[in-house]
């Protein structure tokens, strides 16, 4: 599956490494431009599922360049997202009743964005996850107690076994993340399997959805995640 191609708009080169690198990280394919000029022009010959617009960029009335945007017929009908370091609500409301479909505060949050990237492209995973190898315990009289993780998301994981389950199995589960100390455990339910194949496209296993994980616990996971992602970027909010 081909990534979808996001236009970013951002007139510093921090902000558009930082911004570029992070979509890639999300598997979607950024292109920049330092103008909304330039990004009108790059848009006459490459189509753009998304538009990400800095809209603290110095000396520019965001509201006139949502204005532009939202007029030019090459991007008119291709969702918007603002992203700002301010914080006042009122900002957002007239940002919206302009045009653009989502204001994003700075410091960015992964999960946040990945949701919003993946609602308004229409992608059906709505949280990132990342690689990791952890050993995963099962409570239940399967025939393996101990399975080994092949990547982990807020939503769920994927364990790697030659002996799946159905789905629709309910498993209780423990593991420890990564450099952390405190075991989590948690109820998952068994949403898909892959059992081994004439050809190894994918590892064989099975897809748990964690059921009713606890706030805190799914704080822990999510913030895993976005140290795993982009945890070597500078965090900035004046990117």
């Amino acid at each position: 599956m081909s990534k979808k191609k996001v236009l970013i708009i951002c007139q510093t080169a921090a902000g558009q490494m930082y911004l570029g690198v992070l979509l890639n990280r999300i598997s979607y394919s950024p292109l920049l431009a330092r103008t909304v000029e330039d990004g009108l022009l790059l848009a006459q010959t490459i189509p753009f599922s998304l538009i990400l617009f800095d809209g603290d960029t110095s000396g520019l009335d965001p509201r006139a360049a949502i204005t532009r945007l939202i007029n030019a017929p090459s991007v008119k009908d291709v969702p918007l997202i603002v992203l700002m370091t301010s914080e006042n609500p009122l900002m957002g409301e007239s940002l919206h009743s302009y045009g653009c479909s989502v204001v994003l505060t700075k410091p960015l949050d992964l999960a946040e964005v990945y949701r919003v990237l993946a609602r308004l492209s229409e992608q059906p995973r709505t949280a990132p996850r990342v690689s990791v190898k952890m050993r995963v315990g099962i409570d239940e009289g399967t025939p393996e107690k101990v399975l080994t993780s092949v990547n982990l998301s807020e939503g769920g994981l994927y364990l790697r076994t030659l002996s799946p389950l159905r789905g629709g199995t309910i498993l209780h589960i423990n593991f420890t993340l990564p450099h952390d100390t405190v075991p989590i455990e948690v109820t998952a339910e068994v949403v898909h399997s892959l059992q081994l194949g004439t050809q190894l496209e994918a590892e064989p296993g099975m897809g748990l959805r964690f059921v009713g994980i606890p706030e805190d616990v799914l704080l822990r996971i999510r913030n895993f995640v976005q140290w795993e992602m982009i945890g070597d970027l500078e965090w900035k909010a004046d990117i």
